[in-house]
Parts: C-alpha cells; structure tokens; sequence
C-alpha cells in the first residue's frame, strides 16, 4: 500500500523543475489525460476545433514559454 505524506506546493515545484523536460512532458501528459470514453459535448468539439486551428497558425507556447511563466494561483 502507497504511503500518503504532505508536502508543500513550493517543495514540489522545486523538485519538478530539476527534471528533464521529457520527464516532465510524461508526469504531465499522465496527470492531465482522464479516462472519460463519453462523447464530446457540443462544446468540448468547439474548443477541440478551435485548438487545432490554432496550432494550426502556430499560435502555440513553447515549453521554455511556459516554464518562464510566472504562476497563477486560483482566487
């Protein structure tokens, strides 16, 4: 059985940016992806559609972008 501890949200983010770039692309792709086999709703499709345009155009981040960015805390 898994041990569950607490840890600061600074602790993580430290630890998180001493990995390399394809590990953290893995940790986010696995943290992010839900196992959900219902159908796009209407709207989910719009914004799936859109997204593509935009890559599309190559209105994209790169990772150093986002790793530049400063962090936004929910309010």
């Amino acid at each position: 059985m898994a041990k569950t501890v607490c840890i600061s949200e600074e602790t993580i983010i430290a630890m998180l940016g001493e990995l390399p770039e394809s590990t953290l692309m893995d940790i986010s792709s696995k943290m992010l992806v839900e196992s959900d086999t219902s159908p796009l709703t209407a709207e989910e499709n719009a914004s799936y559609r859109e997204a593509l345009k935009e890559h599309e155009r190559g209105e994209v981040l790169s990772w150093h972008d986002v790793q530049q960015a400063p962090l936004r805390r929910p309010t």
